[in-house]
């Protein structure tokens, strides 16, 4: 089991979220259909019988995101929401609500570094 000191976990949450930014600016498109199909999944029930489709629509998402750099945040979600990987219909639904708290921060993130207000 690897052991990492807090500044190491520091780090690798900073390239992490600088990948990830990396990654939005290269696929805008992919990023704002990722955050609309998080919220909407958060939002309302999902039935069981959705469920491969949607989490495989996900995850190819997901893994869109991840192959723009080697270090993102969509690196994990794409391999434990996509079915087809190690997602499971047990974690999905915390999965995603967990996936949309990381977007949150993120957007905080790339706010607060280049001092951006939202405009709406």
């Amino acid at each position: 089991m690897d052991r990492f000191t807090l500044e190491e976990l520091k780090q690798r949450r900073l390239e992490n979220l600088l990948g990830s930014e990396l990654a939005i600016l290269r696929q805008a498109d992919t990023y704002q259909a990722l955050k609309r199909m998080v919220q909407d999944i958060n939002a309302r029930p999902l039935d069981v019988a959705d469920y491969y489709r949607t989490a495989t629509r996900l995850g190819g998402l997901l893994f869109e995101l991840a192959s723009v750099t080697d270090q993102t945040i969509f690196h994990y979600f794409a391999e434990y929401i996509d079915p087809g990987k190690r997602g499971d219909v047990r974690c999905f639904r915390l999965e995603c609500r967990d996936l949309e708290q990381q977007i949150k921060e993120l957007e905080q993130c790339r706010a607060a570094r280049r001092q951006l207000k939202r405009v709406k």
